[in-house]
């Protein structure tokens, strides 16, 4: 009697090249990751994972870019003095102006 078999024997095993489908998969996944990634504005590239190594333009964790708060005006005058752009005498006088309480300042709140 013969018996057929659903599936045949090993006849020695894969092979080596039962290799590639584990490593056909893993590149499909970092590629995946890369163009999903630079979509997002998350690229990994010369400036480190995720774009946050030197030179990092600082983006969020939703892709946008983070920004700084923007420098008060007495920080902005003190900049340019340090900068050399005004004297002593232009500092004083716009610090003056800049940090004088008027009338509907001092008013109290009710």
């Amino acid at each position: 009697m013969h018996t057929t078999l659903l599936a045949a024997g090993w006849n020695g095993g894969p092979g080596p090249w039962i290799l590639l489908v584990p490593l056909f998969w893993i590149t499909i996944a970092v590629l995946v990751r890369r163009v999903i990634g630079r979509r997002l504005g998350r690229g990994f590239g010369p400036r480190g994972r995720g774009g946050r190594g030197p030179g990092s333009r600082g983006a969020d964790w939703y892709g946008g870019q983070a920004q700084a708060p923007a420098p008060t005006p007495v920080e902005t005058l003190n900049r340019k003095y340090a900068d050399g752009e005004i004297d002593e005498f232009e500092y004083r006088q716009r610090y003056d102006l800049l940090t004088a309480i008027t009338p509907q300042d001092a008013a109290p709140v009710s």
